[in-house]
């Protein structure tokens, strides 16, 4: 029985350590590449039009406050009173 065991895990060990030989998969990386490559252009048209209408980001990124209050606060409530007034503000020019 023991004379069984010691191939067959010999086996098992070596089908498992096999892939690890396997060298990387050069057509899955230049894929991935060309994809950011794509994806970075987009994102560089897009930018290069919205400065072109000057709207620039509208709508803008949602209003979140920090935690203003407690012995280690975020922030002011000050910060957050102005926070609040430049996203109004850009909700503003977003809406005109």
């Amino acid at each position: 029985m023991n004379k069984l065991i010691y191939p067959l895990a010999g086996a098992l060990m070596l089908g498992a350590t096999l892939p690890v030989l396997a060298g990387p998969d050069f057509q899955a990386i230049e894929q991935g590449r060309k994809a950011g490559q794509e994806a970075e252009a987009t994102r560089t048209r897009d930018a290069a039009e919205a400065a072109k209408t000057g709207r620039g980001d509208c709508p803008p990124q949602p209003l979140i406050l920090p935690l203003d209050h407690g012995p280690r606060a975020l922030t002011t409530p000050y910060l957050n009173q102005l926070r609040k007034q430049r996203f109004e503000a850009e909700m503003k020019t977003c809406k005109e």
